[in-house]
C-alpha cells in the first residue's frame, strides 16, 4: 500500500512539469524565449530637486533678556465693595503682558509677540473676511496677502518704542479685545484654581442687560475671567444669550467669545513659513503711503520691484477708511 502512493505522487509530480505549457506536447529540445523585464531607469529612482524659494522677510535675532520671574504674591487689583472693575483688570492686563513675549488667541485670531512687541506675528481674519497675515521685525511691518498669480507684500516702516506703536501693543496684547467684552462690568473673586499649569484667581460677572450687540440685542452676559499672579488675563469666556429678529420670527441665540494666553516668557517668533514662497511666482511688493493696522487694510502704491514711499493723500485717508 505504501509502495503505491509514491508511485502515484511521481506521476503527478512529473505531470506538473508541464502544466505553464499550455498542455501542448511540444519539442522539449526547444528552449522557451524569454521577454526581459524593463527596469526603471536611474532618474525614475531619483529624488526631484527641491523648487528655489524667496523669502520676502528676515529672520527674527534671538531674544537675550531673562524674563521678569513670576511674583511669589499676586498682583493687587483695586477693589471696590468687594468687586473691581473690568476696566482696571484690562489695564493690568496690558502693562504686564507688554513686558513679556507671549502668545494668544482672541477666537479666530492668533498672536505671538517678543517684549514691547518689538517683532510679532498676526494671523486672523477682517470684516471682510479676508485672512490677514502681518510679520514685524528690525523695524518693518509685512503684511502677506494672496494675489492672482503669487503673492504681494506689503512693508511699512515701524518704530516699537515710538508714540505711535501704542496701536499695535493694545491689539496685539488683546487689551482692545479685552475693553470691549469686560471693561463696562464689575467682577467678583470666587477663588483661585491651577489652569494650564499656572495659578490663577477667578473672576465671575453675570448680570440681564439690555443693550444692542450687533444685530441683535443681548439679554444676558456671563463671563469668566482667570487673571494670573502677575495680573495678566489667561483666560476669558463670554457667554452671551440674543435677541434677533429674523425672517422667521424672533428668536434667541447664544454666542461664546473666547481669549487665552497660551504661553508667557517662553515664547519665539518664527518668520512664518509664507513668507517664503518659491521663486517663480510672481511677488508684488508695496509700501503703503498711510500707516496699516494689523487687523485692517492699508491704502498702498503698488510696484513691482522696488517700493516707493510718499505722504499720504485725501484720496489714500478715503480709501483706507473704506476698505475692509
Amino acid at each position: 500500500m505504501h509502495r503505491r502512493t509514491v508511485v502515484v505522487a511521481l506521476l503527478v509530480v512529473l505531470a506538473g512539469c508541464n502544466a505553464f505549457a499550455g498542455g501542448n506536447d511540444t519539442d522539449r529540445s526547444e528552449t522557451a524565449t524569454l521577454t526581459p523585464v524593463e527596469v526603471p531607469t536611474a532618474e525614475s529612482l531619483r529624488t526631484a530637486t527641491p523648487t528655489a524659494t524667496e523669502c520676502l522677510a528676515p529672520r527674527v535675532a534671538a531674544d537675550d533678556r531673562t524674563p521678569a520671574p513670576t511674583p511669589t504674591t499676586p498682583v493687587t487689583l483695586a477693589t471696590t465693595d468687594g468687586t473691581v472693575t473690568g476696566g482696571d483688570i484690562v489695564a493690568g492686563h496690558g502693562a504686564a503682558l507688554d513686558n513679556h513675549s507671549f502668545s494668544l488667541r482672541m477666537d479666530g485670531t492668533r498672536v505671538r509677540a517678543m517684549p514691547g512687541a518689538s517683532a510679532f506675528t498676526y494671523e486672523g481674519v477682517t470684516l471682510g473676511f479676508r485672512s490677514v497675515r502681518v510679520y514685524a521685525v528690525a523695524g518693518t511691518i509685512y503684511r502677506l496677502r494672496q494675489v492672482e498669480d503669487g503673492v504681494a507684500v506689503a512693508r511699512q516702516p515701524y518704530d516699537s518704542d515710538s508714540p505711535g506703536s501704542a496701536w499695535y501693543r493694545d491689539a496685539l496684547t488683546g487689551e482692545n479685545w479685552l475693553d470691549e467684552r469686560i471693561g463696562d462690568y464689575n467682577y467678583t473673586q470666587v477663588g483661585t484654581r491651577t489652569w494650564n499649569g499656572t495659578e490663577v484667581r477667578v473672576f465671575e460677572e453675570a448680570r440681564d442687560i439690555e443693550v444692542l450687540v450687533g444685530s441683535g440685542e443681548a439679554l444676558r452676559v456671563e463671563s469668566t475671567v482667570l487673571v494670573d499672579r502677575r495680573g495678566i488675563v489667561r483666560h476669558v469666556r463670554q457667554v452671551r444669550t440674543l435677541k434677533r429678529d429674523t425672517i422667521d420670527g424672533i428668536v434667541n441665540t447664544t454666542e461664546v467669545e473666547t481669549f487665552t494666553v497660551g504661553e508667557v516668557g517662553t515664547v519665539t517668533v518664527s518668520r512664518p513659513d509664507a513668507f517664503c514662497v518659491p521663486g517663480s511666482e510672481a511677488v508684488t511688493i508695496s509700501t503703503p503711503r498711510t500707516n496699516a493696522t494689523a487687523a485692517g487694510t492699508e491704502s498702498a502704491r503698488s510696484t513691482t520691484g522696488a517700493a516707493t514711499t510718499g505722504p499720504p493723500t485725501a484720496a489714500d485717508t478715503a480709501a483706507s477708511s473704506t476698505t475692509g
